[in-house]
C-alpha cells in the first residue's frame, strides 16, 4: 500500500504534463466558480500544477500561491501519515499533525478563500 502514493504522484505529474487546463473544454471545472462566479481556495491549482510540471515554478505561484505554498505541508503530512520510518520522524510528526498546525492550516486555507476574492488575487 506504501507505493501507491508515489505512483499516484507520478500519474497526476504526467496527466498535468500531457494536458493543457487553459484549453477551452478541460474536462475538470470548479463546481464553486461555475455555481457562485467566485474563486475558491483551490482554483487555478490545476493550471499551477501544469506549470509545475512544466518546470515554471513562478507561474504557478501566480495561478495559486496558496496551493504551492501548501505542497510541503500537505507532502509532510502524507510522509508521517502514511509511511512508518520508525521514530526518526516523530520530531516531524508532532509538528505537522499536532492540532495546531492543523488548526493554523485550516484558518490560512479560510483567509486565502476570502483574500482572494476580496484582493482578486
Amino acid at each position: 500500500m506504501a507505493f501507491l502514493f508515489p505512483v499516484i504522484l507520478v500519474l497526476i505529474g504526467l496527466f498535468y504534463y500531457f494536458a493543457n487546463p487553459l484549453a477551452q473544454h478541460f474536462p475538470i471545472q470548479c463546481p464553486w466558480r461555475l455555481l457562485t462566479g467566485t474563486l475558491c481556495p483551490a482554483c487555478g491549482s490545476q493550471r499551477a500544477m501544469s506549470a509545475l510540471v512544466h518546470g515554471h515554478a513562478l507561474q504557478a505561484l501566480r495561478y495559486n500561491y496558496f496551493f504551492i505554498l501548501s505542497i510541503p505541508y500537505a507532502l509532510a503530512v502524507i510522509l508521517v501519515s502514511w509511511y512508518n520510518f520508525g521514530n526518526r520522524l516523530d520530531g516531524l510528526k508532532r509538528i505537522v499533525v499536532h492540532p495546531i498546525a492543523l488548526r493554523a492550516y485550516v484558518v490560512m486555507f479560510i483567509a486565502w478563500w476570502i483574500a482572494r476574492n476580496l484582493l482578486h488575487l
